[in-house]
C-alpha cells in the first residue's frame, strides 16, 4: 500500500514528522520533494505532475492546516483521490494538526477543507497528536472504506481556480 501525503507548505514540519511516522511502520510513501523546481511551470503542469504521482497511490494523508482549505493544489489532490468507483478511488485520511486550534469533537467546519467535509463519511478522521499509534489502522481503514460499494462520494464542489501566471518560488 502507498500513501500520498497531501499538504500546504506552511504545514512543511508536519509532513516531515508524518514521513517518520510512515517510514517507521514501513509504509511507502510519496509527498512532492521539496526540492522539485516549478519555477516557469503553468499551475496545469504542476497540476498534472502531482496527480499522475497521487494516482499511483493507494490512500490520500491530508494534513488540514489552518489554510489547507484555501490552497487549490490540496482541492485537486482530495477530487483526484474521491474519483472513479471503489477500488479506483483512493481512501482519504483527514488530519487536523495541532496548529489549528480545534478538535474532531469540535471541528471548525469553516476551514475544513470542502471536499472533504462533504464526504466527511467517507474520510477517516484523526488528530494529529493520534496519528503515530493508529497509522497502520487509519491507512487500513481508508483503504477498505475506498472499495466499500455502499459508500459513495459527492463531487458536486467544484474545483478551486488554479493561477492562471507560471509559478515563481524565489
Amino acid at each position: 500500500m502507498k500513501v500520498f501525503i497531501s499538504y500546504h507548505r506552511a504545514d512543511r514540519r508536519y509532513r516531515i514528522k508524518a514521513e517518520n511516522i510512515l517510514r517507521n511502520v514501513g509504509v511507502e510513501y510519496y509527498a512532492v520533494p521539496e526540492d522539485v523546481n516549478f519555477n516557469g511551470w503553468s499551475a496545469q503542469e504542476i497540476n498534472r505532475f502531482i496527480c499522475s504521482e497521487l494516482q499511483e497511490c493507494d490512500v490520500l494523508l491530508c494534513l488540514i492546516g489552518q489554510e489547507t482549505y484555501r490552497r487549490p493544489h490540496v482541492d485537486r489532490e482530495i477530487h483526484t483521490a474521491l474519483k472513479g468507483d471503489p477500488g479506483v478511488r483512493l481512501g482519504i485520511v483527514g488530519v487536523l494538526l495541532s496548529t489549528r486550534g480545534d478538535s474532531l469533537d469540535r471541528p471548525n467546519n469553516a476551514t475544513i477543507p470542502a471536499k472533504l467535509r462533504d464526504n466527511s463519511n467517507y474520510v477517516v478522521w484523526t488528530e494529529y497528536n493520534d496519528l503515530n499509534s493508529n497509522i497502520c489502522c487509519l491507512i487500513e481503514e481508508a483503504y477498505i472504506r475506498s472499495r466499500n460499494n455502499r459508500l459513495q462520494t459527492n463531487h458536486s464542489n467544484p474545483c478551486m481556480a488554479l493561477r492562471t501566471t507560471l509559478y515563481y518560488d524565489n
